[in-house]
């Protein structure tokens, strides 16, 4: 499939696009659609937070200031992809001074991306040392050569119009690998891997952009992987490529069910309701009360705690035969 550079306004139908990112975040299918971001939003908290969140249904997003480790991931993003908003390096330490400060209010102004000088040499580090171990990861070598920030633009079978953007995608006759650039400050091992996705719902990022461009190459659909490349901001800048597991692509798959049924639900009725408007039990969690209960039996140091709090000898004055 042809990838097309579109670059204002609404695209004409299902595709694949070349776009700036503006564009992108703006929503540019020809009615509004779901994306991975707003399907999370969807599934764990609610359609009145997915409303708030879309562009094209409670207008344009007021973006918070961004801290430094999200510039330098921006940068090394920029580093990596080959591509997306140009950087521009401001000579300073820190943006405390009132020249570094109008540098970077008007690098944003004019939809670039400000950098401190050593803010880009860590981008740099991470960028080439990610782009190396990455070359030596077998299966891996096509990152650097595949198409970077792709938009694909589908129609569910429900009607719904999903969009989603690929950091990098690779597609031959034989499937397709969608890759997913994940920089920060939290570590890359793999260890901590499955419990990070499961805490941040990438696996509804997984599902929903396979299932996207599945849509768009049905004859590539059961052969289509998504990846993550999860990077470390720190010295020695460390990379793990993950994929989601049977179980983790399985509950991701049954959250975008969820979330599309929820978005076509509120779209149909003009209505996008909140958490329930009622009281509701909160639900502990088990781990917990488990780790309560072991600490009871095992702690040497709570054996003679009286455990018991509904009964005392001593009563409030005026209480008398109060029960």
């Amino acid at each position: 499939m042809r990838i097309i550079d579109h670059h204002e306004g609404r695209v004409p139908g299902p595709g694949l696009y070349r776009m700036p990112a503006e564009v992108y975040h703006a929503d540019p299918a020809p009615e509004p659609s779901l994306s991975s971001s707003i399907a999370k939003l969807l599934v764990e908290r609610s359609p009145e937070h997915a409303f708030h969140a879309h562009p094209r249904l409670s207008g344009p997003q007021e973006e918070s200031d961004p801290t430094r480790p999200k510039e330098i991931g921006t940068a090394a993003h920029k580093l990596l992809l080959d591509h997306g908003r140009d950087l521009v390096v401001v000579d300073a330490e820190a943006w405390t001074t009132k020249d570094a400060k109008a540098e970077r209010a008007a690098a944003y102004a004019a939809g670039n991306c400000p950098i401190l000088r050593p803010d880009l040499d860590k981008a740099e580090g991470i960028a080439n040392g990610a782009l190396d171990r990455l070359a030596k990861i077998p299966g891996c070598e096509g990152f650097r050569a595949a198409d970077a920030e792709i938009v694909a633009v589908a129609r569910d079978r429900s009607g719904a119009w999903l969009r989603i953007m690929m950091d990098r995608v690779e597609i031959t006759d034989q499937g397709a690998i969608i890759w997913d650039v994940k920089t920060g400050e939290q570590a890359a091992a793999p260890q901590g891997l499955g419990r990070r996705i499961e805490g941040m719902a990438m696996e509804v990022q997984a599902a929903f952009y396979v299932h996207v461009l599945g849509l768009l190459l049905p004859k590539l659909q059961g052969r289509i992987l998504f990846r993550w490349a999860f990077i470390e901001n720190d010295p020695p800048h460390a990379a793990t490529v993950a994929e989601a597991d049977g179980a983790g692509m399985h509950v991701g798959e049954r959250k975008v069910a969820l979330a599309l049924h929820r978005w076509n639900a509120s779209l149909r009725r003009g209505a996008w309701p909140s958490y329930p408007a009622q009281i509701i039990r909160a639900e502990y969690p088990e781990w917990a009360a488990r780790k309560w209960a072991e600490r009871e039996e095992l702690d040497p140091s709570v054996a003679d705690v009286d455990w018991s709090l509904d009964k005392s000898p001593w009563r409030p004055l005026d209480m008398e035969n109060a029960a």
